[in-house]
């Protein structure tokens, strides 16, 4: 029997990638010599070849330096899982270099997911910024908060003729990136959801759900809130710590995970 041929992987030569960043090559020479950058290339013979994955990260490098992240900082952050971590992302915020703060989210997206990244570095590096002082840190929170949603907004939606899920902030709740993240984290399971804004009343959400025939809705809530009145449809979740304990049939997550979960079983 004959065995299947696996076609060999793309790579490139040092020049080649070096023309593709649009960098000398003496710069990305100077690169590996620096700060050891670790290609996942098998390498033979006395020149370096990149695959796919080594060339994302290199440009990922180089957009980091580009936002005015340090070239060795950039290179930790751009080649090794885990790189980014909340002090780094706080220091760039807290300089207001929001471009580098999302560079720094989308360097970690491609390593992470929604769910991983949100709960270890999203959330806490919010919180840091929402404890004592937090008056004088708001420009910091829309900051950080435009940083996240534009790293998300980079994670395609998925093509799906299924009921889309409906998100939603509760009326009067205008805090929006919880769900932000839940959407995107639902595209990675090629789950779809439409996500209507801030402070949606019930009679707009009524109205959303006949015209879509969703199958599910989730309603966040960081604030008191009362679960939506006449509301058909056939799940309902409340997200956020602003709904009472006992919501009746409706499903109450604590966390990111456990919304995604819920929302893809079966």
């Amino acid at each position: 029997m004959n065995q299947p041929v696996t076609a060999p992987a793309v790579t490139w030569t040092a020049g080649a990638v070096a023309r593709m960043l649009g960098l000398p090559p003496s710069t990305l020479r100077a690169w590996h010599r620096r700060y050891g950058l670790p290609l996942s290339t098998p390498q033979t013979g006395s020149h370096r070849r990149y695959g796919r994955a080594d060339v994302d990260a290199l440009l990922r490098m180089k957009h980091l330096i580009e936002q005015g992240l340090g070239a060795e900082t950039a290179a930790a952050r751009a080649f090794h899982a885990g790189g980014t971590d909340v002090a780094t992302l706080l220091t760039a915020v807290r300089d207001l270099k929001i471009d580098t703060a999302t560079a720094l989210l989308e360097a970690h997206l491609v390593d992470h997911d929604v769910v991983s990244t949100w709960e270890r570095l999203c959330r806490p590096a919010l919180a840091a910024l929402c404890g004592p002082g937090a008056d004088r840190c708001v420009d910091l929170v829309h900051g950080l908060s435009w940083a996240v949603a534009a790293a998300l907004h980079r994670i395609p939606a998925p093509r799906s003729a299924a009921p889309p899920v409906l998100l939603a902030c509760a009326d009067g709740e205008r805090h929006t990136l919880p769900l932000e993240a839940l959407r995107v984290a639902l595209a990675e399971h090629s789950r779809a959801a439409l996500f209507l804004g801030g402070s949606i009343p019930d009679t707009a959400l009524r109205d959303a759900v006949a015209r879509t025939h969703a199958e599910a809705v989730v309603l966040w809530s960081s604030r008191p809130a009362a679960p939506p009145r006449r509301l058909r449809v056939p799940r309902l979740v409340l997200a956020g710590p602003g709904w009472p304990h006992r919501t009746g049939p409706a499903a109450r997550p604590a966390t990111l995970g456990e919304a995604v979960a819920l929302l893809t079983a079966g």
